[in-house]
């Protein structure tokens, strides 16, 4: 009997390591990978507010950026001008050039959050000056 009783415990024990590798488990599912938060971007066009010593300007920026590069063109009561500059992470800086006769450049510093932006400005001879602006 107990030889009977080994071989039906060999045969349940075999069948069972013919059907698992049969049909192996399933590991677990993996986590999805993790989605990078895309970087901040100034591509687009904004509504400014300057405040500086002649008092407050409302300029117009359209600005494309291509990785750490900004380009782009500002509108304002001094004219039309081209804009360049450089992002990293949230914060950039970038220059114009204003005046018709006498001309000044101007230099934006500051930093991104989502649809707005914020930081100093520096116009050469008439001083510095803070800004604000938002995405439209």
């Amino acid at each position: 009997m107990k030889t009977i009783t080994a071989i039906a415990t060999l045969v349940t024990s075999l069948a069972a390591t013919v059907a698992l590798a049969q049909n192996p488990p399933t590991p677990p599912p993996t986590a999805p990978p993790a989605q990078e938060k895309p970087a901040p971007s100034l591509t687009g066009t904004w509504g400014f507010e300057v405040t500086h010593s002649a008092g407050t300007s409302t300029p117009t920026l359209t600005i494309t950026q291509t990785g750490e590069k900004l380009n782009g063109k500002y509108v304002g009561s001094y004219g039309e001008s081209v804009l360049t500059g450089s992002i990293k992470g949230s914060d950039f800086t970038f220059s114009v050039e204003i005046g018709t006769e006498q001309k000044v450049t101007v230099v934006y510093t500051g930093t991104l959050a989502g649809d707005t932006v914020k930081g100093t400005v520096t116009m050469g001879e008439m001083g510095e000056g803070t800004f604000t602006g938002k995405r439209k």
